[in-house]
């Protein structure tokens, strides 16, 4: 539990710290590359969820 709450400030604090260093270089480019991390973190987040449902669905029925 506690490995996974690290692992998830950690990634967190790696993209505030991408998107702030890239604001620093060029401003809008810390808007961009912010977004485009919340973009893939939504992507990734929902494909997760897709296929823990696929997996416990296919459970459920039985297949292997």
């Amino acid at each position: 539990m506690l490995i996974s709450i690290l692992t998830f400030l950690v990634g967190l604090a790696g993209a505030l710290l991408l998107a702030f260093g890239s604001w620093l270089v060029f401003p809008p480019a810390g808007y961009i590359v912010g977004g485009l991390l919340c973009l893939v973190w939504s992507f990734m987040s929902a494909r997760a969820l897709a296929v823990r449902d696929f997996q416990a669905n296919r459970q459920q029925r039985g297949d292997s």
